[in-house]
């Protein structure tokens, strides 16, 4: 492997990590600014990324669920929505991976501006599934 693409990429990471990984993502890519902070373990992008240096570069150390369910054991149905699941009806404007519903269907990992990490207001984003 290329000694100088290795040190760009562990430049590149020592930015986003200084910064916080989620925050830089979002002006690098153009989203809302955060409304809420974000917590302390989303500014380490290696809790779910690999390394930079690593041959996948920006790639996730698992699949994305097993990720968040790593530290969110407490999760309890009726209130916390089912994940790996095809949906039943057409989901609008929310981004499904492999047609399934994941936990980042809901909450973006790498932004706050609606509090506990929602893509949308709480209303709106049950009702983008389950229309009244």
């Amino acid at each position: 492997m290329d000694i100088r693409k290795i040190m760009i990429a562990n430049a590149a990471c020592m930015v986003l990590f200084s910064a916080g990984c989620a925050e830089t993502a979002r002006h690098t890519t153009g989203r809302p600014k955060a409304g809420y902070s974000l917590p302390s373990i989303k500014k380490d992008c290696t809790i779910c990324h690999l390394p930079a240096n690593a041959p996948a570069t920006g790639q996730l150390k698992k699949k994305l669920s097993d990720l968040c369910l790593d530290c969110h054991r407490d999760r309890e149905p009726p209130t916390d929505h089912k994940v790996d699941i095809v949906p039943r009806r057409e989901v609008k404007g929310l981004p499904l991976f492999d047609g399934k519903i994941t936990c980042t269907t809901c909450h973006d990992p790498h932004a706050n501006t609606h509090g506990s990490m929602l893509r949308m207001n709480a209303t709106d984003l049950c009702q983008a599934c389950h229309p009244v």
